[in-house]
């Protein structure tokens, strides 16, 4: 009977070994995403998305043999939490690596933690320019920078004999680098920029009324897309019929807010439109989708998490056996130039360069998106 029994025991510790061993051998990742708060939909599509991509490479066996475990945590879009949860997901649960925020004041918060502590920053979703300059070792940004959509934006409004152009702005230095990077841009396009800023306690009557005053043909954006919307409202009921354009960031829940008077706006966007079927990455995202239980429908901000983790995987991949914090750096910056399904991504040792693609999309008047 003894005997039984140490065999027994021997198996059940040589289980709790495996069990133990594989807990060690998993990949930790850690996120800390808007999943309440204003812009809620738009941070739990792309962790959505991302998680899509994560289960799958973990069905099929893996990096390396080895699973990557996401651990998620709730920022509510404030910056101070997103700092505290880098800080708590870094040195609580010792990730290697920290992955896809979103919006721009958060995602420069979880850098600075990120940088001080030499961990890696992933694909965090901001077009903001503190995401590569100064240029940061730990920063990997994998969408394009809003730069690159304001030009996109004023070639539109050139292309279309327009003058005068509003920039609709955070009031911050984050906002304020925008501002000097639209006044350069506008420069040599031979466009003139009114500011128009989102100052605190700022009602949309007064900036709408601000706005008719200035007498701009068009206005594009950074910042908080309620605000925005809440300005394209105010102004509409004016009777403004002036062409708003505006970046990626809160494309769809933005739409929804204006309702119809979202008809004819102008978005850039930094992925490839998800209902289409001829771009690789898409199709592979809705298939994912379409074998998920979660019912969810395409959007941007699900493709976006999607791509986001396939650049992750790929950094992971190339660290190879050394999966530590700066194993998983030099993994990224070996990529050079990769093609993930219709996009490219660029990271070298010097270059953090991440995506350059820009798309426009246009709201019709039942509300969807077109081309």
């Amino acid at each position: 009977m003894s005997a039984i029994l140490l065999r027994v025991a021997a198996t059940v510790f040589a289980c709790v070994a495996t069990l133990a061993h594989a807990a060690e051998e998993a990949i930790h990742v850690g996120q800390s995403v808007s999943l309440t708060g204003p812009v809620a939909e738009h941070g739990g599509g792309v962790a959505q998305g991302a998680k899509l991509y994560v289960d799958a490479i973990n069905a099929s066996g893996g990096v390396n043999g080895r699973r990557v475990v996401l651990t998620v945590l709730d920022d509510g879009g404030d910056v101070k939490r997103s700092a505290d949860n880098a800080k708590l997901l870094i040195e609580r649960d010792g990730v290697v690596a920290l992955f896809a925020g979103v919006e721009g004041g958060p995602c420069v918060a979880q850098l600075r933690e990120a940088a001080a502590r030499n961990v890696p920053l992933v694909a965090c979703v901001a077009g903001s320019p503190e995401m590569r300059e100064p240029f940061s070792r730990m920063s990997f940004p994998v969408r394009a920078p809003h730069y690159n959509e304001f030009a996109k934006l004023l070639e539109i409004a050139h292309s279309y004999g327009m003058k005068r152009v509003a920039f609709f702005h955070a009031d911050s230095d984050t906002g304020r680098r925008h501002l000097a990077n639209v006044r350069k841009l506008a420069e040599a396009r031979g466009l003139d920029v009114v500011p128009l800023v989102a100052a605190s306690g700022a009602k949309s009557e007064d900036l709408a009324r601000a706005l008719a005053d200035a007498r701009v043909d068009t206005a594009i954006n950074h910042g908080s897309y309620a605000a925005y919307a809440a300005l394209i409202k105010s102004a509409r009921a004016r009777g403004s019929t002036m062409q708003f354009m505006a970046v990626n960031s809160g494309a769809a829940p933005m739409a929804r807010l204006l309702g119809a008077d979202a008809k004819g706006l102008i978005f850039t966007q930094v992925v490839p439109f998800p209902w289409a079927v001829a771009v690789p990455v898409v199709k592979e995202y809705q298939q994912a989708l379409a074998k998920s239980a979660t019912g969810a429908q395409p959007s941007f901000s699900g493709l976006e998490g999607y791509v986001s983790a396939k650049v992750l995987v790929a950094g992971l991949r190339a660290a190879g056996k050394d999966l530590s914090r700066a194993g998983i750096a030099k993994g990224l910056e070996s990529l050079g130039t990769i093609d993930i399904g219709g996009m490219t991504v660029a990271f070298t040792p010097g270059a953090h360069t991440g995506s350059t693609y820009v798309d426009t999309v246009i709201v019709a008047s039942d509300g969807r998106f077109s081309r």
